[in-house]
């Protein structure tokens, strides 16, 4: 094992010729150098709401979509039904418009009859007026 006092005493350790001279200007280079500036953060901040809502109203919107019109008709309220129906006002020039082929009313019954379900039907829902004879 060698000794402290063994050890030589020059330096190992060499600085390159004009090392210190051209340091200040090194440092200056890259404190100088503009850092590439990250647009995509703020662009994140900003879009990343926007796309929640998004996908919210879509998700909303497609469920609102697969419920029936029964299921949809069936949320109103008899009293706003009734508010509604006062407040509009039907015009009549609208059904001298309107004009049905024999065609489409036979079809516009045979829709009616089909999406009737026979055993739903009660007497008192049944408007007859006895004749009388």
């Amino acid at each position: 094992m060698k000794k402290l006092e063994d050890l030589s005493k020059e330096n190992i350790f060499k600085v390159p010729d004009g090392y210190f001279e051209k340091l200040p200007g090194i440092i200056q280079a890259r404190v100088a150098k503009p850092e590439p500036r990250v647009w995509f953060v703020p662009a994140f901040k900003f879009a990343l709401p926007v796309v929640v809502l998004l996908v919210a109203a879509a998700f909303w919107l497609t469920s609102r979509e697969g419920a029936s019109l029964e299921d949809q008709l069936s949320e109103i309220q008899t009293e706003q039904l009734l508010v509604y129906l006062e407040e509009v006002e039907t015009p009549v020039e609208l059904y001298d418009e309107v004009s049905l082929s024999e065609d489409d009313l036979i079809g516009l019954e045979e829709e009616v009859y089909l999406s009737m379900d026979p055993l739903d039907i009660s007497i008192e829902d049944l408007s007859v007026e006895p004749d009388n004879y």
